[in-house]
């Protein structure tokens, strides 16, 4: 048996009582952030079941020396399964709660995965129960915070020393490259996504993949990145322009800096998520530029680069104190090219601290 601690206790003891509040004997936990989030287990191969009592960690054999190491979970009895390790779970489950009700995540269980779950349910009844802890998640310690904060600098400094390489002639993807290799040598566990670096025309694609397009004189460059250490995430966007900008590119780019601190002025807890897009949205709508603007305003951040809560358009969902987001608009022009601008921040009593210290204040020059 492995003991719970801290944090991870205070989790698993607030995911019972979630379970138990909506009618459910047990909660099968499926989804890898989950279970990172309740145990510290870091493998790609496990699963949780959460009772009344007790807690069962499964993995394979690949992981048994991890789990024994990582595990902090609460009298966690952990259980390397040699075949079948969904199986093995719903089994347990079924001997245990039979004629009970156990909930699953629906939301990330594959069909095959449900139908292995149907065959070994016995007499108990699965119901689907996602976002049990997602909700929890959205909500960050100060632990959480300082992780982010931790993965937020790491990124940042290795972007200070991979501009030094853009130069026109440098391709889109060597400076992907590089700036993943700077972050890892600074500490990243690995990017917290695929590093996107678009220059010129190709900054118009808000998920461009990097290429081989080589950077030209006067190109704009968006480079959204993200570091992740100790399992959480940053996600960051700066625009910059190689050389001289026109006065094009700092209009737009002064348009998309007053969206975005207006919708980080506005993050607040108790208001719905929509009312911070619309502070994004409304400073471009001054602008007649609103239709240029067709993603949200931003996202939750954590163990998951993209978690809840959503700042779009139709969210209604409450602003929670300690919920770290990203805010993020951007103005995209079709063969002429775009600007995002984006931070990570935190919401406290009296509105929000960003977690980057990028600078941002005006469009960055770089050098040729």
């Amino acid at each position: 048996m492995i003991g719970y601690t801290g944090a991870f206790a205070r989790r698993v003891a607030a995911v019972r009582a979630r379970a138990a509040h909506l009618g459910l004997d047990g909660l099968l936990i499926t989804h890898l952030a989950n279970i990172r989030y309740l145990s510290g287990f870091s493998g790609s191969n496990a699963g949780l079941l959460l009772d009344g009592d007790r807690a069962i960690f499964a993995t394979d054999a690949r992981y048994e020396e991890r789990a024994t190491r990582e595990l902090t979970a609460g009298e966690c009895e952990l259980i390397i399964v040699r075949n079948g390790l969904l199986g093995e779970l719903a089994k347990r489950a079924a001997d245990a709660h039979a004629g009970g009700k156990v909930g699953f995540e629906g939301s990330h269980l594959s069909y095959s995965d449900w139908k292995e779950l149907s065959e070994r349910a016995g007499s108990v009844e699965w119901e689907s129960a996602s976002d049990v802890v997602e909700e929890l998640r959205a909500v960050k310690d100060e632990d959480e915070q300082a992780a982010i904060e931790e993965a937020a600098a790491i990124a940042g400094r290795a972007l200070e020393e991979t501009l030094e390489m853009a130069r026109p002639g440098v391709s889109e993807r060597d400076i992907a490259a590089e700036l993943d290799y700077r972050m890892a040598r600074a500490g990243a566990e690995g990017p917290a996504f695929e590093t996107i670096v678009a220059a010129g025309s190709r900054s118009a694609l808000p998920h461009a993949q990097a290429s081989e397009n080589k950077l030209s004189e006067g190109d704009l460059l968006l480079v959204d990145f993200g570091a992740r250490w100790n399992g959480y995430c940053s996600d960051i966007t700066r625009t910059f322009v190689l050389g001289s900008p026109s006065q094009r590119q700092v209009e737009v780019y002064q348009a998309v800096l007053e969206a975005q601190e207006a919708a980080a002025a506005a993050l607040a807890e108790g208001i719905p998520a929509s009312r911070v897009d619309a502070a994004a949205r409304e400073v471009l709508a001054r602008r007649d530029l609103g239709g240029q603007f067709p993603h949200s305003t931003g996202h939750g951040l954590g163990l998951e680069v993209h978690e809840g809560p959503r700042l779009h358009t139709r969210s209604e969902e409450r602003l929670r104190r300690n919920m770290v987001v990203t805010v993020e608009p951007g103005l995209y022009f079709h063969g002429w090219g775009g600007v995002r601008i984006e931070d990570d921040l935190v919401i406290g009593s009296g509105g929000a601290r960003s977690l980057v210290k990028l600078p941002k204040a005006q469009l960055q020059s770089l050098p040729l």
